[in-house]
């Protein structure tokens, strides 16, 4: 290598290389002489022949054209497209031969370069090898009533003369801020396009020709219709389209692979045709995109639906869109979507895990047209996990896109505990068991929100734990729920808690519909049936405490906070069936009962029990205030025994004697309110109200008060068994006091009357007025008449009776104050 370049050195000193040189230097001085008399002599010739030229180029143009071609001026660019010749055309418009009607030109320019070949030219010809538009608008427009400015254009002359001598081929466009526009106001169709930069070089064929377009625009609109807006609005598109014409079939293909358009990449294949009538385009376009992306590409109807979801990784998508562009309204538009593995954001949360194939179609029934109407979302195989609970849909569609309806078929199984994710923990918390879930559904969608929904199908939930949160309260239970067209049908709840225990069933009208639209209006309709249920306890799983647990404070998402709510407004009728009941120390049997709950209200329409030999019917209502309710009731009575019932409710609180001590059949009605616990505890010194009761069959052993008396009045009268006649009477509670109105008693032993204040605390007032006769005759007289005229005969005892020390009672001389 060393030795080659010390031989060049050399070389380069001699004589031989010096000539060589020189001649070179002159060949190319001569070479350049020669290009700048060129040049000169063209410039001398476009000077000369300016006006020819000028002619020439206006001739080419309006013998091509209906309408009126009109020039500023002509110049002449030198070396620019060497060794060809370049003319520029200023002030270049172009009117078809209709301007005067719609005022719209098809072609306005700030400048035209046109290549003309030489060798042409020197012949006085002029054909055109490139055109360059710079600071152009190109307007094609169609008014409402079809009148057209695109019809500019003349008819090609028939010949048979070969094509280059007929035709002028432009070899080469280019374009620089040129603004295309076309608007059909017949249609609704406005397509309108800023190209920063449009370049391409044409090669002709016996059958076309083709060329690569190197594209760089700005879409303002491609609106198919006006009414529903743009594709690809205020986004650039960028890259290169291999294009091809062919005559034969007189329509345009266009093949581009990594276009870009916004931030994303796309493959195209599309095609146009030229027939003047029918134009048919179809275009395809495959792409991995983002869904807001994607979203954000289509007209605002189509993204107002979409970008109420979203799909947070990329997706394959395809779309095809096949249309006559002379045609009214939209294309044909069908886009298909391959979603794996990925995440769908809705305003119900997130469903991870997601796959499935989606497909838009807005043709889905041919022959009703490319519309909303029929316009449909088809979904198949979607699999997806919704808050840890799998969620599989093999089909679904969402026809009518002016009013959605979705159907479909929806399928899950999973671990109940996964509820909490859906309902949250602070209410009811799961635990154990499964759900098996099978739904068909039918649903309207209204503003992209769910209305008039209709599912058929079951959830079979088994072995279920639940805690009920409020009240610490777990128990074990199966469900069924059964959707079908007219209610909501629950089926085999277990309730079973201590020796609670009871079976549920019931229904809910109209359930899915009122859930969406007005909760408030559902009423669910459920049968209890028990072999034992404590009144008191099941009280408590009812009732609802307003105070607040101080308690680490848990943020509830609104949507749980939603299905809270509803369960807290929905109505509720409990028809209970109870083979045995207690409420406190109260044994009853048979039960029978009515409770309609709404807004934390409760109301007993019917209550019937089978207590203490008799039966007791009763009517309440049970009005929530704080922590208690207000209770009002309406009890009847029939001929229970008397010790039983006093014993049932603890003697009502007397120590003076025990339930034992009396003995009868009592019958009353009672009108009472009173306050109570949310455990069903009565408040004491709550209860108001009148009771009117009646005893049959009466009798005293032992009796506390008329043992005193006795002692006080009868000490030779055996006052320990004392039998009594019927006896009736009416009494007025207020709180611990009890308004005792008068009444008699007439038995074997002694008579008295009673009235005044019974007092179950302090505040005893009651007098007693006792005939010393002794009754034991009197008591054979059959006739009531006669005996009542015997009772006051002789002397008469007046009394009172007190309070005295430690709850017992005091008796003293004395009258009540005459009223």
């Amino acid at each position: 290598m060393k030795e080659f370049i010390e031989k060049g050195k050399e070389f380069s000193k001699t004589t031989r290389f010096k000539k060589i040189l020189k001649r070179t230097g002159f060949f190319i001085v001569g070479f350049l002489g020669l290009i700048l008399i060129f040049f000169i002599g063209l410039r001398i010739y476009f000077t000369q022949n300016k006006e020819h030229i000028m002619t020439e180029i206006n001739q080419k143009i309006n013998d091509n054209i209906s309408g009126h071609a009109s020039i500023g001026d002509v110049g002449y660019k030198f070396l620019i497209g060497f060794p060809n010749f370049t003319v520029v055309l200023k002030k270049v418009e172009l009117q078809d031969s209709l301007y005067a009607v719609h005022k719209r030109s098809v072609l306005k320019a700030e400048e035209i370069e046109v290549r003309l070949n030489v060798l042409s030219l020197l012949h006085k010809k002029v054909d055109i090898e490139k055109v360059v538009l710079i600071d152009t608008k190109i307007d094609l427009f169609k008014d409402k009533n079809g009148v057209s400015n695109s019809n500019i254009f003349k008819p090609k002359p028939k010949t048979n003369e070969p094509k280059s001598k007929t035709e002028t081929e432009i070899g080469e466009v280019d374009f620089k801020n040129v603004v295309f526009i076309s608007q059909n106001l017949q249609r609704n169709k406005l397509f309108h396009f800023e190209v920063n930069s449009l370049k391409c070089k044409i090669n002709y064929k016996d059958d076309g020709w083709e060329t690569d377009l190197f594209l760089d625009v700005f879409a303002k609109s491609m609106a198919f219709n006006t009414k529903h807006g743009s594709f690809i609005k205020d986004k650039r598109v960028k890259g290169k389209l291999a294009v091809q014409f062919s005559k034969a079939k007189n329509k345009i293909d266009v093949v581009t692979e990594g276009l870009g358009i916004g931030d994303d990449d796309f493959d195209i294949k599309a095609s146009f045709g030229l027939n003047k009538d029918h134009p048919i385009m179809n275009i395809n376009i495959k792409t991995t995109i983002l869904w807001l992306n994607a979203a954000h590409l289509l007209d605002p109807h189509l993204f107002k639906i979409l970008n109420h979801f979203n799909i947070t990784k990329p997706l394959d998508a395809q779309c095809s869109i096949i249309g006559d562009m002379n045609a009214e309204g939209d294309p044909e538009i069908i886009v298909d979507a391959q979603i794996k593995d990925n995440v769908l954001v809705s305003s119900e949360g997130e469903t991870k895990e997601c796959s499935f194939e989606g497909r838009y179609i807005n043709n889905f029934k041919n022959g009703l047209g490319n519309n909303d109407i029929n316009s449909a979302v088809i979904i198949k195989n979607f699999t997806g996990n919704y808050k840890g609970i799998p969620v599989v849909i093999p089909n679904a569609a969402i026809n009518n896109l002016e009013k959605p309806i979705a159907t479909g078929d929806l399928h899950s199984k999973f671990d109940v505990e996964k509820l909490g994710n859906i309902f949250g923990d602070e209410f009811i918390k799961f635990n154990g068991g499964t759900a098996n879930v099978d739904f068909k559904f039918n649903v309207d969608i209204v503003a992209l929100r769910i209305s008039k929904p209709r599912f058929t199908g079951k959830v079979n939930i088994e072995k279920a734990n639940m805690l009920l949160r409020s009240k610490n309260i777990t128990f074990q239970t199966n469900v069924l729920l059964d959707f079908t067209d007219q209610a909501l049908f629950i089926r085999n709840i277990k309730y079973q808690r201590d020796k609670n225990i009871f079976f549920l069933d019931g229904k809910i009208d109209n359930f899915l519909n009122l859930y969406y639209n007005d909760p408030a209006k559902m009423v669910a309709v459920l049968n209890i049936n028990s072999p034992f249920m404590d009144v008191k306890k099941f009280m408590s799983v009812l009732a609802h405490s307003e105070k607040k647990k101080e308690v680490k404070k848990i943020t509830t998402k609104a949507d749980i906070k939603k299905r809270i709510t509803l369960v807290e407004k929905c109505q509720v009728v409990l028809n209970l069936n109870l083979d045995k009941m207690v409420y406190s120390n109260l044994t009853a049997k048979n039960a029978k009962i009515i409770i309609v709950a709404k807004n934390r209200q409760f109301f007993v329409k019917q209550g019937a029990i089978e207590s203490c030999g008799g039966k007791i019917t009763f009517a309440s209502q049970l009005i929530p205030n704080g922590n208690l309710f207000d209770v009002k009731t309406n009890v009847n009575i029939a001929t229970v025994d008397i010790p039983q019932f006093l014993t049932s409710f603890k003697n009502f609180g007397i120590t003076s004697f025990q339930p034992q001590n009396i003995k009868g059949s009592l019958s009353a009605t009672a009108d009472m309110s009173m306050k109570m616990t949310l455990n069903g505890d009565l408040v004491d010194d709550s209860a108001k109200g009148n009771l009117q009761y009646d005893i049959k069959n009466g009798s005293l052993t032992d009796f506390k008060p008329i043992i005193k008396i006795g002692k006080f009045a009868f000490p030779n009268r055996d006052v320990k068994h004392i039998v009594f006649n019927d006896l009736s009477g009416r009494l007025n509670m207020s709180g611990s006091f009890v308004n005792v109105d008068y009444f008699k008693v007439s038995s074997n032993v002694l008579n008295f009357d009673v009235e005044g204040i019974y007092s179950f605390k302090k505040g005893t007032n009651l007098g007693l007025t006792i005939p010393l006769r002794n009754p034991e005759d009197d008591y054979k007289i059959k006739d009531p008449r006669e005996r009542e005229a015997k009772r006051y005969k002789g002397i008469v005892l007046h009394l009172l009776v007190v309070d005295g020390k430690n709850g017992e009672m005091k008796i003293k001389m004395g009258s009540l104050p005459k009223k």
